[in-house]
């Protein structure tokens, strides 16, 4: 398996290690908390689609990269949401409402 270790806690233990680059589809979605992996789905699924028409793969591969990225990002939900929240305020000048859940924040950029 191609993932690096990383601490465990009670948000993290059943979660499997973080994936490293080259990671299979698979090790990405497992790395992922499950609220992120329908869209993991969608977005890998459209892309193989793009691939099938294209016969280039650089979609597929961007899209992987991509989550594999966002699983390391979102490991930890409290630097995470605090990260939105302070991108969401340098992108509009306005801190998001503290109550306002991190997908609401994130689905304005």
């Amino acid at each position: 398996m191609t993932s690096a270790p990383m601490p465990e806690d009670a948000s993290t233990s059943a979660l499997p290690p973080l994936p490293m680059a080259g990671a299979s589809p698979g090790e990405i979605r497992a790395a992922l908390y499950p609220q992120y992996r329908d869209e993991f789905d969608r977005a890998y699924r459209a892309a193989l689609d793009g691939a099938g028409r294209s016969m280039d793969l650089s979609g597929v591969l961007a899209v992987l990269e991509s989550w594999r990225l966002r699983s390391w990002v979102t490991r930890d939900p409290a630097q995470h949401r605090h990260v939105i929240r302070r991108a969401a305020e340098l992108l509009t000048g306005v801190m998001p409402p503290e109550d306002e859940p991190v997908e609401v924040t994130e689905s304005r950029f």
